[in-house]
């Protein structure tokens, strides 16, 4: 009789503790769902790197999910009217580089005594015509030639004098030297023809296709032998200097994070845990907006969108865009931990 009581009081016994166990696990499981760890994504600035000039994709130098440096090249394309460009460009620096010579050093001693044996010739010939001209008119006046011998007498006169004068102008121009306002037209088209080179060879640098950043290729939009249009992405990626962790919270909990102070999250799969910054606070338009279910905003509330910078630097192969990230211990509502 005691036996079977006992057994029974050891029954009843065991049913309470084991209620108890339970009652506490749910309220610790209670306690842990109300604040479970903060939730966010890793994010990558997506870059899009295009060509500056149209023309016919020669070589694709990388593939997708590769990762390259600054400046590696990544694709060359083939663009013959920027090469015709140059050439054309480089003949024109030569003939206004020469022209602008010939104005500092002025007149050779060959144009020299050209334009003065043109002086002499015209003189001469002034000379001849003026003195055919005065006798021609005295005769004239006397009624002994025709008006008509006259007329073409005075014509021939009137040339000669007039290639004469220009004659002596241009030998009074050599003489004296070259006009400062020659020079520095000269001067003007020489620097005009450099920076038409300069342009042109900046263009045809412009048909190799580099990385802007250190970066992976996600996707290669064209292939050898198509035509690339000028702006159209070639190629998209993400840019390693640019991760960033993104988290979202109601207002009743962003008030507790504070800019410039450091965190800590940790790789939801990997278990990886990095230091972390934040760097801006910024006001979502919309819940639709939030990636993760940790802020379950009240009626009314804002949610804002926290970006996190890796306060160290981070291994790239050790993080991939969208990942999950954890912030344990985060600020909770009212400021709790």
């Amino acid at each position: 009789m005691n036996t079977k009581r006992l057994k029974r009081w050891g029954l009843v016994l065991f049913f309470i503790c084991a209620f108890v166990i339970m009652g506490f696990a749910a309220h610790a499981h209670r306690e842990d769902s109300e604040h479970p760890p903060m939730s966010g994504k890793v994010r990558f600035e997506t870059i899009h790197v295009s060509s500056k000039v149209p023309g016919r994709i020669i070589t694709i130098a990388v593939r997708e999910g590769e990762r390259v440096r600054k400046g590696d090249v990544l694709a060359v394309i083939d663009v013959p009217e920027i090469g015709a460009r140059v050439e054309a460009a480089e003949g024109a620096l030569k003939a206004a580089s020469a022209k602008y010579r010939m104005a500092l050093e002025g007149a050779s001693e060959y144009d020299r005594k050209k334009v003065r044996s043109q002086y002499e010739v015209a003189r001469s010939q002034y000379d001849y015509a003026k003195n055919s001209y005065h006798r021609i008119a005295s005769m004239n006046d006397g009624r002994l030639i025709a008006q008509q011998e006259y007329e073409r007498v005075k014509s021939n006169y009137l040339a000669t004098r007039a290639n004469f004068g220009a004659a002596e102008a241009h030998l009074a121009d050599i003489e004296s030297g070259v006009r400062a306002e020659k020079i520095e037209m000269a001067e003007g088209n020489m620097l005009r023809a450099k920076g038409a080179l300069r342009e042109a060879r900046s263009t045809y640098k412009e048909r190799v296709v580099r990385a802007p950043t250190d970066m992976r290729i996600e996707s290669v939009t064209m292939k050898p032998g198509e035509l690339a249009a000028q702006g159209f992405p070639l190629f998209t990626g993400h840019a390693d200097e640019a991760l960033h962790f993104r988290f979202t919270a109601p207002e009743s909990v962003v008030h507790s994070f504070s800019r410039g102070k450091k965190y800590e999250v940790r790789m939801a799969f990997t278990g990886l845990r990095v230091d972390v910054v934040l760097d801006e606070i910024l006001a979502l338009p919309g819940y639709a907006a939030v990636t993760a279910m940790y802020p379950r905003k009240k009626t009314g509330e804002t949610v804002y969108e926290l970006k996190f910078r890796p306060a160290d630097a981070v291994e790239p192969d050790a993080v991939h865009h969208n990942m999950r990230v954890f912030m344990e211990n985060a600020p909770q509502a009212g400021g709790a931990r």
